[in-house]
């Protein structure tokens, strides 16, 4: 089985603090800084890969995608898991590649948007930090509801509108991180995901098929077991202490966005 929603987007705030984070813990840096960022723009794209760590689940009509958008998503889920199966296309590299290009270019159509108090702001960024966020909220559990998750995305994107209006670079690179995340997550239990060269697949004689490469083709590396093991539940526990402290010291670490 897949890793849990939940696992899967604080997975994803863990990935992205660790490579775009360059706040000290306890005297040591806990992030590689990759992109050279702002902290303003690291806990901006925290939000973002948290929520784009559940976008490969837009297959699955059951998962949290699927429960953020009223009718409309639970259609689009239940028409994309149809034609593709779960773990199918979306759990792709070239999947990855699609979700990560379609940020790019709604932040290249330039939408820009006035608005009261704040001026113009960028809509696309906007609304992806909104449905990001809204997204990983509730995948996490952090607010319910049918409404209340969008509002505080809308919210959330319009803050960083205004902290973080550069998002040429720290977007599209969370989206991915995001969307990489939830396919090591899920690579590492049981049922794995579809092989790496995808729609190219090799499967394996009948006789070599092994629960590391699958005759489908699928490719495992289980060492989580099945999706709520003890050990994701373990693993999980320690990206979530991870991305919190690092979270908490780099907004600790600005000044500037205490003051927003």
């Amino acid at each position: 089985m897949p890793m849990m929603g939940g696992h899967h987007a604080i997975s994803g705030t863990a990935a992205w603090m660790a490579l775009a984070g360059s706040a000290p813990v306890m005297g040591r840096v806990t992030g590689l800084d990759l992109w050279q960022l702002d902290p303003a723009q690291v806990i901006a794209g925290a939000v973002v890969a948290t929520g784009a760590a559940l976008l490969p689940d837009i297959d699955h009509p059951s998962a949290t995608i699927s429960r953020s958008g009223g009718g409309f998503t639970k259609a689009l889920t239940r028409t994309i898991g149809s034609v593709t199966g779960h773990r199918g296309a979306t759990h792709t590299l070239l999947a990855a590649v699609v979700f990560t290009a379609a940020a790019v270019l709604v932040l290249g159509l330039d939408w820009q948007v006035d608005v009261a108090l704040l001026g113009e702001v960028q809509a696309g960024a906007v609304l992806l930090v909104a449905a990001m966020c809204a997204l990983g909220t509730r995948a996490l559990k952090m607010v319910d509801g049918a409404l209340l998750p969008w509002a505080v995305g809308l919210g959330a994107g319009l803050l960083v509108a205004v902290i973080a209006p550069d998002t040429s670079v720290w977007l599209p690179a969370a989206v991915a991180v995001g969307t990489l995340t939830h396919l090591a997550g899920d690579l590492l239990t049981t049922d794995g995901i579809p092989f790496p060269t995808w729609p190219l697949v090799a499967r394996p004689p009948r006789r070599l098929a092994t629960p590391l490469w699958q005759r489908s083709g699928d490719i495992a590396l289980p060492l989580l077991g099945d999706a709520g093991s003890v050990r994701e539940w373990l693993l999980c526990t320690a990206l979530t202490a991870f991305a919190a402290t690092t979270v908490t010291v780099t907004i600790a670490g600005a000044p500037e966005m205490l003051a927003v």
